[in-house]
């Protein structure tokens, strides 16, 4: 298994361009089988998150004979700064082109988003068909972003919250936590108020569209998520007309692909590889 840490340029069309390089953390990559594979699956993070979040299932399912992609978002993983000048239209660009580039180049195209990526993913498939997609502690609403919030953005871009490292996280990319102290200081120790009007909006854009999901959806919610709690997962079970199961696992945090539970997290991974299974 060679982690390339690229994916395609033509992704960022469109969409804000980082003035630093990401941290070791946050790089892109790319894991295909050589020869080929007709089957490749698409993984997106989620808010201020970063690529690196997700190589255990992109990991598992390279072994099961896919072919992944997992792209960084714009402003996510390099500084604050650059996290501030970006806009749910940049990321939302991004998870458009590299769905958009995959389907026109493999048979079968599944997609993986965890939190804000279950977002993206729901508004793309709008105008990209997946065969199959896996929502992991998914962030979607059926409620507006306050106008409280949208006040405040006109006169606050950020503000101090208090945040400390985990290490009952265990993370799976090189090096890991090396890069912990530094996205903490960038991203986790604030509240960004633009981007979290962006956030939530993306978030109600997802729940309106959630009734028009064509794709077989699975949800998994963590019983232990205190992030977005039950509530979306909920909606999703609701509202989606398309063939879908919700999957709880009473043990998971808002992070089931490193969570600090690894049996909860060896659950969620396998979930998703028998979900893609099954077509």
């Amino acid at each position: 298994m060679v982690y390339r840490y690229s994916v395609p340029l033509s992704w960022y069309d469109g969409a804000y361009q980082d003035r630093t390089a990401p941290c070791k953390a946050a790089r892109p990559f790319t894991l295909a089988h050589k020869g080929g594979s007709d089957k490749a699956v698409l993984l997106i993070h989620g808010y201020a998150g970063y690529p690196g979040e997700l190589v255990r299932p992109a990991r598992d399912l390279f072994d099961h004979g896919f072919d992944v992609y997992v792209p960084r978002l714009p402003g996510c993983g390099t500084t604050g700064e650059d996290f501030a000048r970006s806009s749910g239209r940049d990321w939302l660009a991004v998870a458009a082109n590299a769905a958009g580039d995959l389907r026109k180049r493999y048979a079968t195209l599944h997609a993986v988003g965890h939190s804000m990526g279950t977002a993206l993913l729901m508004l793309v498939s709008g105008s990209v068909h997946f065969d199959r997609i896996v929502l992991a502690a998914p962030a979607v609403s059926d409620k507006k972003p306050p106008l409280s919030l949208k006040a405040l953005s006109l006169i606050r871009r950020r503000i101090p919250k208090e945040w400390h490292s985990d290490p009952s996280y265990v993370l799976y990319y090189e090096d890991a936590p090396a890069d912990d102290a530094y996205l903490g200081r960038e991203y986790w120790s604030w509240n960004y108020i633009r981007q979290s009007c962006e956030l939530l909006r993306l978030m109600h854009e997802a729940g309106r569209k959630a009734p028009s999901i064509d794709a077989p959806t699975l949800i998994i919610a963590g019983g232990e998520d205190l992030v977005v709690g039950p509530g979306p997962a909920r909606l999703l079970d609701r509202t989606l007309s398309c063939e879908h199961r919700l999957v709880k696992i009473d043990e998971c945090t808002h992070f089931p692909f490193y969570d600090r539970d690894k049996e909860g997290e060896d659950k969620a991974v396998k979930a998703v590889l028998d979900w893609f299974s099954e077509l």
